[in-house]
């Protein structure tokens, strides 16, 4: 004979029973939590008190506290956190703060919601700049350098002066102190930047209500002497790169020079691609087919965060052969060399060396020592050898600017075209890189006689 059982809804939808569930169900434990799915619908399982674990159809699974207020017979309910961010001991451990508030009267959803006021009025210029860059982090719209340079600058010029101020509580005269002292140090691009780094930072906390006004929005890089600097024009001719190249392996050669072979073939390899410092200095030897000659760089190691692909001559081949043959990391290509797996050389290393060549201290256009080998060339940086590079590529290969822009990795200016415009002209690139090798090599390369 064949009994039917009847079906009854969940449990969870009695309310009335949820004081008692822990006595019809039992109580929650670790395990259970783990195993337990929600076979295609909601679920809430009950650990008594009002805390109750809900799987979502995804999986997905979070707490749940459910209680009546007073006299009042409707029974509310509040997301205490995820499963992953709480644990079955910790969800437990709040029931039981929360039920004290309960007890009292006072809704548990409103006394939260006032300690998160109270916290953001409590947030201090260093919490801001912290949440902001942990939300940049987590945006990915901007490059880990980007990001670097912003937290290198907070680090310091700004947290030991405004790190303790509440967010709430900054006004113009905080900020200007401390961008005074940025003024007084005679490092004006640092302070236009700087002041960029606020804004960003203080734009953030005002868009999410964490303060009520943006000061720094008041200031002007003028008010600093933080003018942008005139757009840089220097660009080094075919001689002027042949003498850079030739003292370059004159440093090689001389055993008590500090320059190493590696630092050597960084700056080649940036006359020879027209790269951008860090994007050579980081190289990993993942990114690089030296048999197809060709260097990809990801989304994340470019400026404007689009992967772009470098077609390498020949020269640059050979350069990177040799290195490979010298290296200690499989990781990167221009290592320290200080131990197995230790790290890239910094981009300033390279700017180092342009300096050290010229007889000037690093960023300054004082010399210092006559008689460097490059000493009577007029002030030039390691970002005018990129500039030289794409002068070059026009003037002598007749490459086309459209073709030279995006041999450079720029981000068109007119939005209509950046959205439109999507050809690549992989193979004219190609043809571009591999005739400036050609260039290099005969008349940059070469001694001349």
């Amino acid at each position: 004979m064949f009994i039917k059982i009847p079906h009854y809804p969940p449990i969870w939808l009695y309310p009335r029973l949820y004081p008692y569930m822990r006595y019809l169900m039992g109580k929650l434990n670790p395990k259970k939590i783990e195993h337990e799915k929600s076979n295609g619908k909601e679920r809430r399982l009950p650990d008594g008190d009002g805390l109750f674990l809900r799987i979502r159809p995804s999986e997905a699974k979070s707490w749940l506290f459910c209680y009546r207020l007073g006299t009042d017979r409707k029974w509310l309910q509040m997301t205490l956190g995820s499963l992953s961010d709480l644990s079955l001991k910790a969800a437990r451990e709040t029931i039981l703060e929360l039920r004290k508030l309960v007890a009292k009267g006072i809704d548990p959803r409103n006394a939260r919601a006032a300690i998160k006021a109270e916290n953001i009025n409590a947030m201090s210029m260093q919490g801001l700049f912290d949440v902001w860059i942990d939300f940049t982090k987590m945006a990915k719209e901007v490059s880990p350098t980007w990001i670097k340079r912003h937290e290198d600058r907070w680090r310091i010029h700004l947290k030991s002066v405004l790190g303790n101020i509440l967010a709430r509580d900054v006004t113009r005269s905080h900020l200007a102190t401390a961008l005074d002292a940025m003024t007084r140090k005679g490092i004006k691009e640092e302070t236009r930047k700087a002041l960029t780094t606020l804004n960003l930072m203080l734009d953030y906390g005002l868009t999410r209500h964490m303060i009520e006004q943006n000061p720094a929005r008041m200031l002007k890089p003028k008010d600093f002497a933080a003018t942008a600097n005139r757009p840089r024009d220097r660009v080094l001719s075919l001689t002027e790169l042949n003498r850079l190249w030739q003292a370059l392996d004159l440093e090689e050669k001389n055993t008590s020079s500090t320059l190493s072979f590696v630092t050597v073939a960084a700056i080649k390899l940036l006359i020879l691609t027209g790269a951008r410092r860090g994007e050579v200095a980081g190289m990993r030897w993942s990114e690089l087919d030296l048999q197809a000659q060709e260097w990809k760089l990801p989304s994340t190691r470019t400026k404007n965060n689009k992967a772009h692909t470098v077609y390498l001559s020949s020269m640059a081949v050979n350069i990177l052969t040799a290195l490979k043959e010298r290296s200690l990391s499989s990781l990167w290509v221009f290592d320290t060399g200080r131990y197995q797996e230790g790290g890239h050389i910094h981009e300033d290393t390279l700017t180092g060396v342009i300096s050290r060549l010229r007889g000037t201290t690093k960023g300054s256009k004082k010399r210092k020592e006559d008689n460097a080998s490059l000493a009577d060339l007029d002030h030039f940086t390691i970002h005018d050898i990129r500039r030289s590079a794409a002068t070059a590529w026009g003037e002598h290969l007749k490459i086309s600017p459209h073709i030279i822009e995006k041999m450079l990795n720029h981000q068109p200016l007119n939005k209509l075209e950046a959205i439109y415009q999507r050809a690549v002209y992989s193979n004219e690139q190609k043809e571009g890189w591999l005739a400036w090798g050609d260039i290099v090599q005969k008349y940059i390369a070469t001694p001349n006689k």
